[in-house]
């Protein structure tokens, strides 16, 4: 109930007035504090999807390269030449066997005729049988083919099954040909679907915070194929954002499962790695909404509490305000002014007229001191966010945010850029004989000689580990050059010994990958990756050398 006119007829003019101004500070603070509130909690939840996307991205970027890794394998296998001479079916099993024992997710490979019975295969398992109606010999037998997941069928009684679990497995199959281009037969391979898992585990194991989030993998159409024992073999087609078969970037959503749970839930679609094609399949990383943002909620009920607080407090300064106007506020108005003017909070002058106007000129005063150190402070925090503490370097996030202003400079003055990503060879041996204190002198020394190989404007920045990402600008005439040029700096200072306490030494080399823009890339991304690329080429070459990426 408001109270009634009669009540305020009590009240003077000025006593209303000091009541309305300390009724209106204290919900204008209020209302700030729950707008920040707000936008603090949207800002928090949008980092938690994408670190959910993220998740999920990591574990089909591993399964992607596995398989590749797994085909590469199988196309060595092609090398054999026992397969398209006269050999003897033991010989030719022993192979098979030995090639097997060198590949712990092999569970049976084996070598057919062209009319599809096994010829031979590791354990003599099938030898003889017929699998000419099996998808794995129908499509070996035309090209490289890779099958989805499925079980076991006669295989099942035949391999060992410690676990007694559901054997599954992923075929690959390819046709042998002669020196005459005639079809010897199919070699095919079945993989234990156990890697998927041993991926899967690696992703939650490292990390205690997690223990609540859930890792799982879809097929194609939507069928669980990891995952929780509830959920498995079950068709998710009631899920509304799992991703379209040509999307293939990183989603989040928070999502209604099927048993009506709501769960923060990060999406990626396989996209295939190199030579393995993909197959569509689709990794979930979830997390019970209740368990993904109680930060999110403790946060809120903090700046609640600290707003309602400062409401308080404001209000009170209001009605302290309001009771001591005209001429002295006249005075603070005009050096509240002459603050927008840039001057220090020593302008405000110290009211004397009475003790409320000099408490509050000297609270005004301080407050504005206050301000100033908050905002120096969060500049310093803005900085610490910014900066890896290890090395003093710029991080990941500041990368980020630099390219983003660099880009367009570069395009206003008709520059281009040379990106160098570095990763040190060597590193984890020293991390591993000499500990992980050596490892850190030895980073924060490898920073320093990075820095005198730097020129004036140009970034180096570490991305975590031993990696790190050179940007250089220059005009595009001297790309090349200004590439070699740093590069030989970085190869000759790096392959020095770096002199650690106790007289210790330790050798390290790096492998550098570049890319320039836009002359490999209009995106600053597709650089930042292409250059990536070029790395893992130069440590396949024998490492402690530059690659360059070719268009």
């Amino acid at each position: 109930m408001f109270p009634s006119s009669s009540f305020f007829a009590r009240f003077s003019l000025r006593s209303r007035f000091i009541v309305l101004i300390a009724a209106l500070v204290f919900a204008t603070t209020l209302l700030l504090g729950w707008v920040a509130s707000h936008e603090s909690a949207e800002q928090m939840e949008a980092n938690i999807g994408n670190a959910a996307s993220e998740a999920a991205y990591q574990m089909i970027d591993k399964l992607d390269r596995s398989m590749d890794a797994r085909i590469k394998e199988v196309k060595l296998l092609l090398g054999i030449q026992a397969f398209t001479n006269d050999t003897d079916t033991g010989l030719l099993r022993e192979q098979l066997e030995r090639l097997q024992d060198n590949h712990n997710v092999v569970s049976w490979i084996g070598f057919t005729d062209p009319e599809g019975t096994v010829q031979a295969a590791t354990g003599g398992i099938l030898e003889g049988v017929s699998i000419a109606q099996r998808p794995v010999f129908i499509e070996g037998r035309e090209a490289l083919w890779v099958g989805d997941v499925h079980e076991a069928v006669l295989l099942a009684q035949l391999l060992p099954n410690p676990s007694g679990e559901e054997l599954q497995f992923v075929d690959i199959a390819t046709p042998v040909y002669d020196r005459n281009q005639t079809l010897q037969g199919v070699l095919a391979v079945h993989l234990s679907w156990q890697w998927a898992e041993y991926v899967q585990q690696s992703m939650l194991a490292p990390s205690p915070h997690r223990q609540d989030n859930e890792m799982l993998l879809l097929s194609a159409n939507g069928t669980v194929l990891l995952g929780p024992e509830t959920l498995m073999g079950q068709t998710l087609t009631s899920l509304e954002h799992i991703p379209a078969p040509t999307n293939t970037s990183p989603q989040w959503a928070i999502e209604t499962w099927p048993n009506g749970e709501r769960f923060v839930t990060g999406y990626a679609r396989s996209s295939g790695y190199e030579d393995f094609p993909g197959l569509g399949w689709i990794a979930i990383t979830r997390n019970p909404i209740t368990t993904a943002f109680a930060p999110v909620e403790r946060l809120q009920s903090a700046i609640m509490g600290i707003g309602i607080l400062l409401a308080l407090l404001f209000a009170i300064i209001g009605w302290v305000m309001a009771s001591r106007m005209v001429a002295p506020l006249t005075r603070l108005a005009s050096a509240a002014d002459k603050m927008q003017d840039g001057e220090h909070a020593d302008s405000i002058p110290l009211e004397s007229g009475s003790p409320e106007l000099k408490r509050l000129s000297t609270s005004m005063r301080n407050m504005v001191t206050r301000l100033l150190d908050q905002r120096s402070t969060i500049n310093r925090l803005e900085d610490l966010a910014n900066t890896d503490p290890l090395t003093g370097l710029p991080n990941r996030a500041f990368l980020k945010q630099y390219l983003q202003l660099a880009i367009p400079e570069a395009e206003r003055n008709h520059q281009s850029m040379v990106v160098v990503f570095i990763d040190l060879d060597g590193f984890k041996q020293v991390n591993d004989d000499l500990g992980h204190h050596a490892g850190d002198l030895l980073l924060i020394e490898v920073t320093q000689r990075l820095k005198n190989a730097l020129r004036s404007g140009d970034v180096v920045a570490r991305m975590g580990g031993d990696e790190f990402v050179m940007v250089l600008k220059t005009k595009e005439e001297h790309l090349e050059m200004l590439t070699h040029e740093i590069s030989r700096r970085l190869l000759g200072s790096i392959d020095h010994p770096v002199l650690l306490p106790d007289n210790e030494q330790a050798y390290v080399g790096c492998s550098l990958g570049a890319a320039w823009w836009p002359h490999h890339g209009l995106s600053i991304n597709t650089v930042l990756q292409l250059a990536d690329e070029a790395l893992y080429s130069a440590k396949a070459r024998g490492k402690h050398q530059l690659v360059i990426h070719s268009a």
